[in-house]
């Protein structure tokens, strides 16, 4: 899971408010849309929003899926390396290794 804490950090750092991001069109709404809920001070935080979302939408997941593209252009906006504004973290699930699915029998 990603979480973009950092990178809501850096933009108040400089002064970019959500409301600046939607008027000069520096990022898609629905890009901003998945950044801010994929945000917050744990992965905890964010596993609490999202289960949220779930449980008022009837099941359906929400996607924090933001394109590559999107953070080099971010990272070149706030002059940054992806590693100042966002942190990855993966729940390691050993049944969907490589050698798990897909082990000779």
């Amino acid at each position: 899971m990603i979480n973009y804490n950092k990178l809501m950090e850096k933009l108040k750092e400089k002064k970019i408010t959500t409301y600046t991001i939607r008027q000069k069109s520096l990022i898609p709404q629905g890009t901003l849309t998945k950044i801010k809920m994929c945000t917050g001070d744990s992965m905890e935080e964010i596993e609490q929003k999202l289960q949220e979302y779930k449980d008022k939408h009837n099941g359906k997941e929400f996607v924090c899926d933001v394109s590559t593209k999107t953070i080099e252009d971010l990272c070149q906006l706030l002059q940054c390396q992806p590693r100042d504004i966002i942190d990855w973290e993966i729940d390691l699930k050993p049944e969907l290794s490589y050698e798990n699915r897909f082990k000779q029998e």
